[in-house]
């Protein structure tokens, strides 16, 4: 064998090396069977979104960006008339988009807060979809899921559910809000919700006590955060500019001086 064909077998081994690695660890690898299943198509459901979207969003500065037809990015449309929620009712609805605007600080009639909550509904909708498609993968493509995006992510996909926690969490609130007020959560005035709220966040007296409130809470100030720096508003906050390289950090130069 000469020196090329020995570099390309070499080569043609460490990526059927790095393959099996993902998806069997170091020990007792079967390279063959690794490349058969990194070559077939994964099931959907354990992918993250492209990140493309982010280009389109800063790139064009409308209400809604003109992808071509053969994309394969889903954007949302423009839609004609009030908005109509996929899984939250016509009387939680409300109630998440107040919560969504006391956890930004922002007020009601902003348009990230309708954004926010509309995606939240998207997703919660979506979830029993997403959940029951990563209890279908083939024990290999768990394994890569495991290998790439950590065991606890994996799990909290299999078995968290954001409908339930929701459900839950919304008639949490309104009981407490009758106990204490006697009305639901909604009919309360802003220093009411939030003394509730206070109760049920990260700065409660006892934060080792958890209940359906407190999940609840975790749950939607996470899908908050995650909504508001992956939406327009939040990447501008950020000053991302897509693949942009910077010489220092913009905001510390004197650091490089």
């Amino acid at each position: 064998m000469n020196r090329e064909e020995s570099a390309l077998t070499r080569r043609q081994w460490l990526l059927s090396l790095g393959g099996g690695v993902a998806l069997a660890g170091w020990s007792g690898m079967d390279l063959e069977a690794a490349s058969q299943a990194s070559s077939a198509a994964l099931p959907p459901g354990i992918y993250e979104a492209s990140r493309e979207h982010l280009g389109h969003a800063l790139a064009d500065r409308g209400g809604f960006a003109r992808l071509p037809a053969d994309s394969e990015i889903e954007i949302v449309r423009p839609r004609s008339g009030r908005f109509q929620p996929a899984f939250f009712t016509q009387t939680q609805y409300p109630v998440i988009r107040r919560l969504v605007g006391l956890l930004l600080g922002e007020p009601e009639a902003a348009v990230i807060v309708d954004e926010i909550a509309e995606w939240i509904d998207l997703t919660a909708s979506d979830s029993a979809a997403v959940r029951a498609a990563a209890h279908a993968l083939s024990p290999a493509h768990h394994t890569l899921a495991v290998h790439y995006y950590g065991a606890q992510a994996v799990r909290r996909l299999e078995e968290f559910d954001p409908q339930k926690t929701s459900r839950e969490g919304l008639a949490w609130l309104d009981t407490q809000s009758q106990e204490r007020h006697s009305r639901t959560f909604a009919a309360l005035d802003e220093p009411a919700q939030i003394a509730i709220l206070d109760s049920i966040s990260d700065n409660r007296p006892d934060v080792k006590t958890e209940n359906t409130g407190t999940r609840f809470f975790h749950y939607m100030k996470e899908r908050v955060i995650h909504g508001f720096y992956t939406s327009r508003a939040g990447l501008d906050e950020l000053g991302y500019r897509g693949n942009a390289f910077y010489a220092s950090p913009p905001g510390c130069e004197h650091l490089y001086a």
